[in-house]
């Protein structure tokens, strides 16, 4: 393992607090600009992820300062809720502190030290291992966490399709037997949360939660939406005989920092009704819609080496990656693997 060399150490550390939100999101913002030349961090959703009651800053964060009080890094573990075999390391410096190593592997030791607070709740057979990710021009960051023991295990890609002045919209043809209908929070989201739980369990990464588990999480990500959450803008495809919803597309009307852009948080197609162009359709109609919203442009993040061959969808639908990140693992407990590798 490559060790850094010494260095004094030259930042103090505190456990992590409500009112680190607006330099928190200074700090992300400013990686972000250095790599893409834009925001991509809003305060107000990060102060309304804090605010959930599963969330405890003094125990899932630390942030470290410089000696003149200036935040230059922030790391979090927060808790992953059952069965907890994954929680996922976030550690974040300003560009001026990059190249510090011996920061990076200080803020590592102690995400692994937090991630094995988890080990006991989880099944106990099961592998447990400690997830993180960084852009593949992010060096400094991916570095350290091979520094670390870390194994690279994917990758990850940001897709884009831009509506420029030659564009034009594609009518959705919807498979017999299917329609859209609008989403009722209240009605569909527990339907939405289950046909998820499917729709995914053949996909690299997924981790089979309790459906209560996994619905309260869905519900504190629309929470922490905030006005942000638009429902007219959750595509619901049932099968017209038996009621079921067969797939979905839920977007977001704008991506962090540029409100010009949309986001396609989401899209998926139950098993039993694959292959029949539904999740083509979805995908036109969710680029109609934002597209006469006024967007230029709508974005999507998947798996490069998607298990059902979801990136030839996009790509025939006019995708095109534009930005990659490695998705890292560290195995803290061996034991029988639960998330899914392979079909």
């Amino acid at each position: 393992m490559k060790e850094h060399p010494n260095k004094r150490q030259s930042w103090t550390v505190r456990p992590g607090r409500i009112d680190d939100a607006k330099a928190v999101t200074d700090l992300f913002n400013a990686r972000s600009q250095a790599f893409f030349g834009q925001n991509q961090a809003e305060e107000h959703k990060i102060r309304a992820g804090w605010e959930q009651p599963d969330v405890n800053l003094e125990r899932d964060a630390r942030a470290y300062f410089n000696q003149a009080g200036d935040l230059i890094a922030w790391a979090d573990v927060m808790d992953p809720g059952a069965p907890y075999i994954k929680p996922y390391a976030g550690v974040c410096t300003t560009p001026d502190c990059s190249g510090d190593a011996a920061l990076w592997d200080v803020m590592l030791v102690w995400a692994e030290q937090q991630a094995r607070t988890y080990v006991s709740l989880a099944p106990a057979d099961a592998r447990v291992v400690l997830g993180a990710h960084a852009l593949i021009q992010d060096t400094d960051r991916w570095e350290a966490y091979e520094r670390r023991g870390f194994e690279r295990v994917r990758v990850m890609q940001r897709m884009r399709i831009d509506f420029d002045s030659s564009y034009v919209a594609h009518a959705a043809e919807w498979p017999q037997g299917i329609s859209l209908r609008p989403f009722v929070l209240e009605r569909d989201l527990g339907k939405v949360v289950a046909a998820d739980q499917e729709a995914f369990r053949d996909h690299w990464g997924h981790v089979e939660r309790p459906f209560e588990e996994e619905l309260r999480q869905w519900k504190e990500w629309i929470e922490c939406e905030g006005d942000d959450f638009d429902p007219t803008l959750w595509f619901v495809a049932v099968d017209e005989e038996t009621g079921e919803i067969a797939g979905y597309a839920f977007c977001d009307p704008h991506v962090a920092g540029d409100r010009t852009r949309g986001y396609i948080d989401g899209l998926a197609v139950r098993a039993p009704w694959r292959k029949r162009g539904l999740g083509r359709a979805l995908l036109h109609h969710a680029f109609a819609e934002l597209h006469r919203r006024g967007r230029i442009a709508v974005e999507l993040d998947m798996d490069s080496e998607n298990l059902t061959g979801a990136s030839r969808l996009y790509e025939r639908a006019g995708m095109v990656p534009f930005s990659q990140d490695y998705a890292y693992e560290k195995e803290i407990r061996a034991g029988r693997d639960l998330i899914t590798r392979s079909l």
